[in-house]
């Protein structure tokens, strides 16, 4: 896609209260190296309702970004996030190192990739790269339009990165709720170092649930034992006390018994 067009599109939408375009390049990379890597823009309502009364086409934003896959064959994606409206293309690939060429055109309007290296291993993935800007003033290519005036409230762009495994660092700027890592790219010049790693050992929260398993069934393994234990004692103390204290031996009442007979036949004699 071409700056001037996204700056264009940009100024359009300041001149409308709520207007919002986003551009985003989202790489997913799997634990064999091979994954997806997305080109997307996205526009609310009031956007393309302004660029259309205008006598623009917004479909035309949309085609810019196939521009940018050279030779490769991408996909058409489509997607809504609240008042957005998403449209793009997604190229899958084998190997990581395949897309280099691809994200370097893609990303050439905002300085492009001055570096670039994605390694997996057996183990885990190391992302690193750098990205730059040149420094864009007010002047006869975007119509005295002041680029400073592009907050985040009207255009961003992103690079949006799903590592392999669990990551265990970077240097994002926002960790999305499904956990892709996001930075900003530098509309306004300057330069963006990415960095982040991850490791192949498993996500944290199954053995977390494994651990507190574990020790729910040692605690419930531990009451049952303390009550069997407990009734075991009862029963010894009962034992020693019937020790300690030993009952007289029942009486015989048979010699009773015959006496109250033999004083029963006796009176009868009588």
């Amino acid at each position: 896609m071409r700056t001037g067009l996204i700056l264009l599109a940009a100024t359009a939408a300041l001149l409308v209260v709520s207007c919002r375009a986003e551009v985003n390049i989202a790489l997913d990379v799997e634990e064999d190296g091979s994954g997806t890597v997305a080109f997307e823009l996205g526009t609310d309502e009031e956007f393309r309702e302004f660029m259309t009364s205008f006598g623009a086409d917004p479909e035309d934003l949309f085609g810019e970004l196939e521009s940018g896959l050279g030779d490769a064959e991408g996909t058409a994606i489509e997607r809504e996030d609240g008042d957005m409206s998403f449209k793009g293309v997604e190229v899958e690939f084998d190997d990581v190192d395949q897309i280099s060429s691809v994200l370097g055109g893609a990303a050439g309007d905002f300085g492009g990739f001055d570096t670039f290296t994605f390694e997996v291993t057996d183990t885990g993935a190391v992302f690193d790269a750098t990205l730059s800007a040149p420094e864009q003033d007010p002047g006869d290519d975007l119509g005295g339009f002041d680029p400073s005036l592009l907050t985040d409230d009207v255009f961003s762009a992103n690079f949006i990165l799903e590592m392999p495994g669990n990551v265990t660092s970077h240097n994002a700027d926002t960790v999305l709720p499904d956990g892709r890592l996001a930075w900003a790219l530098p509309l306004l010049g300057g330069t963006v170092d990415f960095h982040a790693e991850s490791d192949f050992g498993g996500s944290g929260f199954p053995w977390l649930w494994v651990i507190l398993g574990i020790a729910l069934l040692v605690g419930i393994i531990a009451v049952i034992a303390a009550v069997i234990l407990g009734r075991r004692q009862q029963r010894q103390a009962v034992d020693d006390a019937a020790d300690a204290y030993p009952q007289a031996a029942p009486i015989d009442s048979e010699p009773a018994a015959a006496e109250e007979d033999a004083d029963g036949e006796s009176s009868t004699g009588d």
